[in-house]
């Protein structure tokens, strides 16, 4: 007998379901799309346990009549396309026939649809099964129910997340399709609460602008900048708006390409690159970027859930790497400079700003030239009768060896030569010369102390005397109220109030008020996600708290040190557990090699 056999049609419907629907939010995600493509202008979603137990979409769009109610549930069975062609110039959200039935396959469903208003008709579907085909009076456009999400693969639903982590990320959807629609009204419930409700604007940058403010407040939307807009040889545009330095916390990067929301990678890695080159920094504002270009030239059909596309034309990223910097120049207030060539003598002569003194006649005192120079001079290189230009400071040869190796217990003679404008020690090293950062050396010095004595023991705090109102996006309100009980054992009090907004009450005492704001805002990353324990979280909240401290309390920069300062500096920092970077990433210590100053002399 043959070993390999045809899978069963429910068996190959689940396989097939768990390429599309991941969670709660991939069918959130497949809903709205289909609503958007039906033309809606009103779209409702309710929620229940996150969306584990419900979730309701209900739309005001073209609806559908009773062949295509039932059809619509078969594998690969859609409106949007009908031959390769229109494939590869696929303009809609959705496009292969598969979130239906993918859906049904795991769950409950309940579809009730009309094209007119009145006559309506309603599919019910359980684990792929249809149970009931009947007519039913509905409003014109579609409604959609999904019931006990994966009832039937409970090795799937074991998988996934606390109600309010999938709720979470569905908001995240949410949100993300309210942005590229602003024309659309959207409303979002969960459990009787209304979490997000928008109103339709105008399908314009204004109208975008303004539903940015919607959702996550009038100040951030005051902060934006626009980015260049740039017309595409090939047709299109790219346009959207990037944050000032002020937005650089909870990762709000938006990504649209003909108002699908992606997160792409290609796009987010131009968008760091620009930031870096432009700002010379790894703080990331705030982006809402849109690419409006022909359907013909994206491939949309390259990842199993749409999160991605391919460019056919590879030149759009740099179109949008240059849109992206001038956004980023006029978000920091900066306006292209144009330089000019000196014409004609300067209107002063240069002098040398010396600290020695000058001659009769007011100018430097000139450096003899070799033939004025006897054979045994005294003088060697300048008049001794003359005052220096500078006084050439020597530290003493011998200096206690000064550990650059942190714990390994290796100790190396350096030689400390002195500070650099107040700013940095110098060392002389057996292999070239090292350059430290005073204030970045000691911030990693406090740090560590800091971060020691507060492991020790629960942050005491102190209340406000007027709470500090956090204007918030739904899904960030979610992401905090999640970490409260870790919030609070480190001198935090936070309380929900209407809509997406909370309540600062008490910070940690060691923290003033907007330092404790700035840090707990700082959690919105993305980056701390559901996979993350309490432990965790608290963890990185003291990391947060100690770098905060060391770095207002560190000694500054043109601040002059003693010698004996220096020393003990340099001792304490290089017996810490990474002398080599601060708490925030940045280099303590640069070196030049003696190499390298001998090819900067041309000596090699």
């Amino acid at each position: 007998m043959a070993r390999i056999h045809i899978l069963a049609d429910h068996l190959v419907s689940q396989i097939a379901a768990g390429e599309v629907v991941e969670r709660p939010a991939s069918v959130v995600k497949e809903l709205l799309e289909n609503a958007l493509d039906a033309g809606a202008e009103q779209i409702d979603i309710v929620l229940e346990a996150g969306g584990k137990r419900l979730v309701r979409v209900v739309d005001d769009g073209r609806g559908m009549g009773r062949d295509d109610t039932l059809l619509a549930f078969d594998r690969h069975a859609t409106s949007k396309i009908e031959s390769f062609e229109e494939l590869q110039r696929v303009g809609t959200l959705g496009f292969r026939g598969e979130a239906l039935a993918s859906i049904a396959a795991v769950s409950r469903v309940e579809l009730r649809s009309a094209e007119e208003s009145g006559e309506g008709h309603l599919v019910r579907i359980e684990g792929g099964k249809i149970r009931a085909a009947e007519p039913v009076a509905h409003p014109g456009g579609t409604s959609v129910e999904v019931a006990s999400l994966f009832f039937n693969v409970p090795a799937r639903r074991k998988f996934l997340k606390a109600p309010r982590t999938e709720l979470r990320r569905a908001v995240e959807v949410v949100q993300g399709y309210a942005l590229a629609r602003p024309e659309v009204r959207f409303s979002l419930a969960h459990e009787g609460r209304t979490l997000l409700e928008v109103l339709p604007a105008e399908d314009t940058e204004s109208g975008a602008r303004q539903r940015i403010g919607q959702i996550f407040g009038p100040e951030l939307a005051g902060a934006l900048a626009e980015l260049a807009p740039m017309k595409l040889a090939a047709g299109g545009r790219i346009w959207g708006f990037v944050g000032d330095p002020t937005t650089t916390r909870g990762r709000r990067y938006f990504t649209f390409v003909n108002r699908r929301l992606l997160r792409d990678r290609a796009i987010l890695a131009t968008f760091y690159r620009a930031v870096r080159e432009e700002w010379r920094s790894d703080e990331f504002p705030a982006l809402f970027v849109f690419l409006d270009i022909p359907p013909a030239d994206v491939d949309v059909n390259v990842h199993p859930q749409k999160a991605e596309v391919r460019f056919r034309d590879r030149a759009l990223l740099e179109h949008l790497f240059d849109s992206l910097r001038r956004g980023l120049q006029l978000a920091r207030g900066e306006e292209p400079v144009t330089f000019t060539r000196p014409t004609g003598p300067p209107a002063a002569p240069m002098v040398w700003q010396g600290l020695g003194g000058r001659g009769d006649a007011g100018a430097p005192q000139a450096w003899p030239a070799a033939d004025e120079v006897g054979e045994g001079d005294s003088r060697q290189a300048y008049p001794d009768s003359s005052p220096r230009l500078a006084e050439a400071v020597y530290a003493p040869l011998e200096r206690r060896p000064v550990p650059l190796t942190g714990r390994s217990g290796e100790t190396r003679a350096f030689r400390l030569l002195g500070q650099y404008k107040g700013t940095l020690v110098l060392l002389e090293g057996p292999d070239g010369l090292y350059l430290v950062d005073q204030h970045v050396a000691h911030e990693r010095i406090l740090y560590e102390r800091f971060r020691r004595q507060l492991e020790k023991a629960d942050s005491p705090s102190q209340a406000l005397l007027e709470p500090i109102l956090l204007e918030l996006g739904a899904a960030e309100a979610l992401r905090l109220t999640e970490m409260i009980p870790e919030l609070d054992e480190c001198g935090f009090s936070l309380r929900e109030m209407s809509g997406s907004t909370l309540a600062l009450q008490a910070v940690p005492a060691v923290l003033g008020a907007d330092e404790a704001e700035q840090l707990l805002l700082s959690l919105l990353d993305e980056r701390v996600g559901e996979s993350e324990e309490p432990t965790d979280i608290r963890r990185r909240l003291l990391d947060a708290l100690a770098a905060s401290l060391s770095c207002r309390a560190a000694v500054k920069m043109h601040h002059p040190l003693t010698p004996d300062e220096m020393e003990a500096l340099m001792a304490e920092l290089f017996a810490a557990e990474q002398p080599y970077a601060c708490p925030h990433g940045r280099p303590i210590v640069l070196k030049m090699s003696d190499t390298d100053l001998e090819k900067g002399f041309g000596r090699r």
